[in-house]
Order: C-alpha cells, then structure tokens, then sequence
C-alpha cells in the first residue's frame, strides 16, 4: 500500500471512530510501551485445580469412523502434513515452524515486539490469516481427541512437547502471534479443551506435565487478551471470540475470575454481543454467511458452558441457526460476503464438509454422530422447520434481507441486506439483489467468493465489488461504497426494500446513487425460473451472470444460451425492452479461501427492462 493510501485508510478509519473510542485507542498505545515486561505481571497467578469444564462426552460413545478419522489425521498433523481451511495440502514442520506462512514460505520477524508489526502489510505474498491459522492450536486439539478416545498417549506427549515448543519460540507481545487478541482468545479455547482432554487420558505423566504446561500459558493469554480485547468500531466477531475465550479459561481456572472478570459478568458481555451480532429474525450482521457459523458456534460454547438458559439469548441462537440451515447449500456453498474458512474447534468429522456437516446437525439430523457427539443435541433438534410461518416458496428474514426458495429442484438465494456490521461494514460485499441458483445439488450461478484478505488485497476487492455480483447496475458502475482498507467501506448503501408477492415471486428494490433498480424473481408453475430487472429512468444498466466453474457456456443466437454441467443442459434465453449489449466473457472466483478458478460470464447492458428466463434442457 503507498503512503497515500495508508493516509486515506487512517483518516477514514479515524472517522469510523468515536470520541470515547479514540481517547481508548490512545491509551492502548501506551500499555504497548509496557509489553516487554507484560510476563512478569503473569508470574504471580497460580490456576489451581481445574474445573471439569468444558464437560466431554462419554468416551465409549464415540462413532466408529470418528475415531479412525481421528487416527489418520493426527497421523498426519504428527508429521507436518496439514490441510489448510480444509483444502489446501501444506507442510507446516514437525514441529510446525509457528512464524512461517505455510502456503508461500516467507517467515516472519519472531523477536520484533507484535504492536511494532504491521500484520495488514507482510512481505508478499504473504498473508498473516494463514500463519495465524497454524497457530489456532485447532490441529493440536485434534491430536489430543484422537489421543484420548484411541489411548494413543505417544501422540498426547508429542502435542505437548510441541506447545512447549510454541511457547519457547512465542514470548507474550513478540512476533506475529500477539498481534491479535482474537487469536489468543481462539488458542485459550482450544487450550482449555486440550487440557481436558489430556487429563482424561488419566496417564499421570501426562497430567504432571499438563498442569507446567497450562501455567505457562493460559495466565498470560488470558491477560493478554483481557488487556487488548476488542472495542468500539472493532467490537464485531472479535469481541464476542474474546470473551467466550476468556470465559473458556475462568470456567476451566477460577482463579483467574480476580484478574479477568467473573464467568457472570462475562456472559454478560457475551449476551450483549450475541443479541448485536443477530438480528431478530437470526440473520448476522457481518452479512457474511461464515462468520455468522463462527459467532454462532462460539456463542453456542458460551451457552453451554454457562448451561445458559437466558430466553432472550437462547431463543435468538435458535433463530440464527434456522437461519443458517435454510441459507447454506450443503454441497456447494459459495457463501456470501467474506469467508476465510476459520473452525473454533475441530469438532467436525471433515473440515473440507463442515457446512454441510453443521448444517444437518442444526436441523436436528445428526444424532450423536460426529458434532453431535462433541455438542450434545442441536438447539432444533426438536423443532420441525417445515412448520415455519412461511413453509412453502420463498422464506424471508425481513431484519437481514436475505430470501432463499426451494422449489421444483430449483435452489435460490436473494441478497437484499445491507452494506454489513456498523460504521466500517468490515466482512461485507457490495451485492445487493445478487441472485445465487442452485439446480438441486449443482451451483449454476454463484457469489465469486473472497480468496483472501491482506497480501491479496486487489483481488479480494475485487471479488467484493459491485461488478463482481449479478444484481443491477449502472452500466458505468455504482462509485460507493469504497474501500478503503481490507475491511473498512465507507458511504455505505441502504438496505433494499423486498416483497413476497405470494408464494413463489419475490422482489427486492434497491435505491443507490440517484439510481432505483428493481429484481423481481419468479419460479413458474412449469418450472421455469424468470428473473426480471428493472430500471427506473432512461440510463443504461448492466447485469452480469457469473457460472460456476464447472459450467460450459455456448450458443448465443436469438440471445439463447446453452449452460451445460456434468450431463445436464439448461436454457438461458434474454430478453427486453432495450437490449444494447450481450457479451460472453470470463473472470475468477473463488470457492475456498485461498483458491482460485476460472468462470464463465453473460454481461448484458440494457435499458428499461430485462429478463433472463431459465428452463431445463
């Protein structure tokens, strides 16, 4: 980033703040000139006997093929073979080396002080999600699941020799590591099940070394994070990650409530958070559908570790989990807005399925079975979905803007929700009325993804901008919002208004930029699927179709098209008042956080009206 564009972040990050947060952020910096000395503050806490949270199942109950799953990936993991975000094949070292971007190689300062290093702006290519995602411990639990349900203590003292390793090579307040209180907060929650699991291995010579090892690092995470933990503008996923971390760590340690907080008044925060995080009718704020599977799963620990039963907040993580059943296709999701692929714990069996996994354990699906096993009953297990007010066509979550249909095989998603989450908007995309289409199993049309975040800046704005989603436009493009950063957009747009125009028509109306520009879905009696965009005014306007990767795209004569998968057709014919251009063309997306493909694009400019009708070959 050149100087200017640094400025330019600056002064708007600056503006996204108040007065309060401000004078907070002052005093932040002067606790940093303290951090050279912060682990000695930590010396004088003694954790005491831990307190059998988290709670574990019963270990004789585990399911077959989780605990031989269990044994080929801590088979693995134990030789530094590792599967990034559940995809991507890495060698991270035995041990890992905990400073080193895995994916490109580059190594990263492990003395300098943390608050000294820029983690926004590493030397290309790297991109420090990547090395904090080695350094999650989320691996280091799964070792210790497999040890504790497959009696394997060899690969138990193994996890452990290489934590002493990353506290040896990782001082609190140097290197890349300390840089975010979010990811200290994730390794407290993983810690804590580590630790549990350990001693219920009931092998002595582990526990001894358990209990060195958990004095040399939960003290000064949990300080670390209490010290830095997230606010104002920054208060998003973070702080609710922050404080269910901390909470992990009192549940587990009491002692430490006299220099963190108590376990009520954190779930306090935690509650606040939550009902933040979700609107009333379950959607997530970041209009990002990861991130809500991410805050909801560490606000779900929080409850279960609370064994909370506050209506307010219990009954509004059943809406959000209603709400990510129905949004996510299980099979291929190309989620909307930002995903970087996190896990808060290693629970799922494969992490390269963990949508469709959290998916069927949330409507009530997965018995016992994986999930299930580690999280005990689903919050829907005993609540019938198709008894919804609205059980057949389209079901709107009017706080979110978000509809999705299921019909006839066909799978539709409608994005009419605004820009994201507070004055800096950090996880969302610019696509308003952006239609995703899913043929029963098949993605047809899709939202391109993120692919990443710092080091990949230009693309991942790029797979954010307006003209990387279908909904209308003007043919020259919106200006606004504006990124000024990876994850601040200024001059945000309002929130589309939508209408159920019975069962199986919606529409959503989007006013932006002097321009007023209306989607209308329609699913046929006989199957075919009509999307119609209109409007208001003479100027021109542009939409731009974008397949999934596996899809082939010909013909074009009488502006009918052939989009052909696997050995299925269908028939894309465009229509209009004013149909100025149609263009065949190609652009990348992105599927998984890190991975690129090529996908094929219909961009038409029209004027007035245009519809595009959809019919199986």
């Amino acid at each position: 980033m050149s100087g200017s564009s640094k400025l330019s972040w600056y002064v708007h990050r600056l503006w996204a703040m108040s007065l309060s947060e401000l004078w907070h952020r002052v005093c932040e910096r002067q606790r940093h000139r303290s951090d050279a000395t912060f682990a000695q503050r930590a010396q004088g806490i003694t954790l005491g006997q831990a307190e059998a949270f988290p709670e574990l199942p019963d270990r004789t109950k585990a399911p077959l093929k989780l605990r031989g799953r269990l044994s080929v990936d801590a088979k693995e993991l134990l030789a530094g073979d590792w599967l990034l975000y559940g995809w991507k094949r890495v060698s991270t070292g035995a041990p890992p080396c905990w400073h080193r971007d895995a994916a490109c190689g580059v190594i990263i300062e492990p003395d300098e002080l943390s608050h000294k290093l820029d983690h926004r702006h590493l030397p290309d290519p790297a991109d420090v999600r990547t090395i904090w995602e080695i350094n999650r411990w989320s691996e280091m639990t799964r070792v210790m699941m497999h040890a504790w349900l497959n009696q394997d203590y060899d690969a138990a003292r193994t996890a452990q020799i290489w934590l002493e390793d990353w506290v040896e090579r990782n001082p609190v307040g140097r290197g890349i590591n300390w840089t975010s209180p979010l990811e200290a907060a994730l390794r407290l929650m993983n810690f804590a099940w580590f630790d549990a699991l350990v001693h219920a291995c009931g092998q002595e010579h582990l526990s001894s070394r358990q209990r060195v090892l958990a004095e040399r690092i939960v003290p000064v995470h949990a300080l670390w994070v209490h010290r830095y933990r997230s606010f104002g503008s920054s208060a998003n996923n973070h702080l609710l990650g922050e404080l269910v971390g901390l909470l992990h760590a009192v549940k587990r340690w009491p002692s430490l409530e006299a220099d963190v907080g108590s376990a009520d008044s954190l779930w306090k925060e935690i509650a606040t958070c939550v009902m933040n995080q979700f609107a009333p009718d379950g959607g997530n704020r970041e209009q990002a559908l990861h991130y809500h599977l991410f805050a909801w799963e560490m606000a779900w620990h929080a409850c279960t570790l609370m064994s909370a039963h506050d209506a307010h907040v219990t009954e509004r993580l059943r809406r959000a989990a209603e709400f990510f059943v129905r949004m996510v296709h299980p099979l291929e999701p190309w989620d909307y807005g930002d995903s970087d692929d996190a896990q808060v714990l290693p629970i799922v069996l494969d992490r390269g399925d963990a949508m469709a996994e959290w998916q069927s354990w949330l409507a009530g699906h997965d018995h016992g079975d994986t999930i299930g096993y580690w999280m005990g009953d689903s919050p829907l297990r005993n609540v019938s979905l198709d008894s919804s007010t609205q059980p057949e066509g389209w079901w709107l979550a009017p706080d979110t803007g978000m509809a999705v249909c299921e019909l006839d095989d066909w799978v539709l998603r409608l994005d009419a929700s605004p820009t994201g989450y507070g004055k800096i908007a950090a996880h969302g995309h610019c696509d308003a009325l952006h239609l995703s289409i899913w043929d029963s199993t098949q993605a047809l049309v899709i939202d391109p993804g993120t692919f990443g975040y710092y080091g990949m800046g230009d693309r991942r704005a790029d797979l954010a901008a307006w003209s990387a989603h279908n909904g209308p436009q003007p043919a020259q493009g919106f200006v606004t919002p504006r990124r000024m950063g990876t994850f601040l957009l200024t001059q945000h747009y309002a929130k589309p208004e939508t209408a159920r125009l019975g069962d199986h028509r919606m529409s959503a109306r989007l006013q932006h930029e002097g321009h007023d520009f209306t989607r209308l879905v329609d699913l046929r009696s006989d199957g075919t699927l009509c999307v119609q965009d209109q409007a208001a005014g003479t100027a021109a306007f542009k939409v731009r179709w974008t397949f999934a990767p596996e899809c082939q795209v010909s013909g074009g004569s009488d502006l009918v098209y052939q989009i052909k998968r696997g050995t299925k057709t269908w028939h894309v014919e465009l229509c209009g008042d004013d149909l100025i251009n149609v263009e065949l063309g190609e652009t990348m997306v992105s599927r998984r956080y890190g991975q690129l493909e090529r996908a094929v694009t219909i961009e038409v400019v029209a004027k007035g009206e245009l519809r595009t009708e959809w019919r199986r070959g």
